[in-house]
């Protein structure tokens, strides 16, 4: 395939650079537009951030040859504890139950993202141009040109806008967007604690918006802490020893936490969909297309889907010979991630709004459903292959097989 016109992709964050090595594996040639030079992506320091790396986007990485090279920096998370402070009902997940695998991997946000640099980088077939920004699309005789901000004008016969929540491809594509805002704010940190987390995520579903430790080492977890706009501006503003000991208030110490590592920040939540995935000549994938709650960590893995649906869409018609930015082509992708992103959007939605109040019907139904999860294996087998990323209609990537 390596006739074919070269691809374009916006946005050189995991989404985009996962796309181009997928492409690349393929044969398809790759020009990467980012926005952040990419000495300062290589050279980005440790801020607490982390991804939480469900077992289905980790075949994803083991199909296009990848995991060997990320596989170092990943701590598996065999089992997930969920406790609801309204209703004092709780219920554990043990990933051995559905296979003999992890439910998943906690991995640093920028260790990823610079583990997908290199390897993009060391690609002949991929053509990386940073820092730069995208400023205007036309197309033109079947074809797409992109111009950058510095006039460079680049043909492509599709434009795939990996390029986040505020999507320039999206914008100038003319792709509308359904977009609500939550009145909470995610804190995300790391803590270092003495005690080991045991392969263990820790999930506090609280009134005022859920509380999650991810294992990222033996010795060190990240936190996404969810509060109300001002006492998430309290606490930041307050020292690392006030912030370590409002997170003991919250969750105890069983971990036994000893330090706050990182730089602890601040994010007003919203979530997004897109009206549509695919337009004439251009897709979307990940946070362009869709943005959700983090609430159970979905949102990154929606994208990953959504990169392994985009890349079988593309070979399978550069191996039949079409157009790859045609409607046709396009509209298969579009049609076939609606779903999933409808699914998770929603899902994620109601929970965080069913278990962000502490009215006493909502604490009643609760209570009734992880329960429920906790007595009945097969409610709760079905429940763990869904966040793992393990049902509904897969890319082959997503099933662990090659394009």
């Amino acid at each position: 395939m390596s006739g074919e016109p070269g691809l374009l992709i916006v946005g050189g964050g995991h989404a985009g650079l996962l796309l181009a090595l997928a492409l690349d594996r393929a044969g398809l040639p790759v020009t990467l537009i980012e926005a952040e030079p990419v000495r300062a992506v290589l050279d980005a320091p440790f801020d607490g951030r982390a991804l939480a790396l469900m077992y289905g986007s980790k075949r994803v990485l083991d199909a296009l040859g990848l995991w060997p090279a990320c596989a170092d920096a990943a701590e598996p998370v065999w089992g997930v504890w969920v406790a609801d402070r309204g209703s004092g009902a709780s219920v554990a997940y043990d990933a051995r139950e559905v296979g003999p695998h992890p439910f998943g991997y906690g991995i640093e946000n920028r260790t990823l993202r610079q583990r997908l640099l290199t390897l993009a980088q060391r690609r002949p077939g991929i053509t990386i141009i940073a820092p730069a920004r995208l400023a205007g699309i036309e197309r033109s005789a079947g074809l797409l040109v992109a111009t950058l901000d510095d006039g460079r004008r680049l043909t492509s016969s599709l434009v795939a806008g990996a390029d986040g929540r505020g999507s320039t491809v999206r914008t100038l594509a003319g792709i509308g967007i359904e977009r609500w805002s939550y009145p909470q704010t995610a804190l995300t940190l790391s803590v270092r604690h003495a005690r080991n987390h045991q392969g263990r995520v820790r999930e506090y579903l609280r009134p005022v918006g859920p509380l999650a430790l991810l294992p990222l080492r033996h010795d060190l977890c990240s936190v996404t802490w969810i509060e109300r706009p001002p006492e998430a501006a309290r606490l930041l503003e307050a020292d690392r020893s006030g912030l370590l000991a409002a997170l003991r208030e919250r969750i105890g110490d069983d971990l036994g936490l000893a330090e706050i590592c990182g730089r602890p920040a601040g994010y007003p939540l919203s979530a997004h969909r897109a009206r549509r995935f695919a337009g004439p000549r251009v897709a979307l994938v990940g946070d362009a297309a869709h943005a959700v709650h983090p609430i159970h960590a979905q949102g990154f893995n929606l994208g990953v889907r959504d990169v392994a649906a985009l890349a079988e869409v593309l070979v399978d018609a550069a191996r039949q010979g079409r157009d790859l930015g045609s409607g046709e082509v396009l509209i298969r992708y579009d049609r076939w991630r609606q779903a999933d992103a409808r699914l998770v959007v929603g899902l994620t939605d109601g929970l965080n709004r069913l278990f962000s109040n502490d009215l006493a019907p909502a604490r009643l139904i609760r209570g009734i459903g992880l329960n429920a999860l906790g007595a009945l294996a097969p409610l709760r087998r079905l429940a763990m292959r869904r966040g793992m990323g393990l049902a509904g209609d897969l890319p082959k990537l997503a099933r662990g097989e090659a394009l």
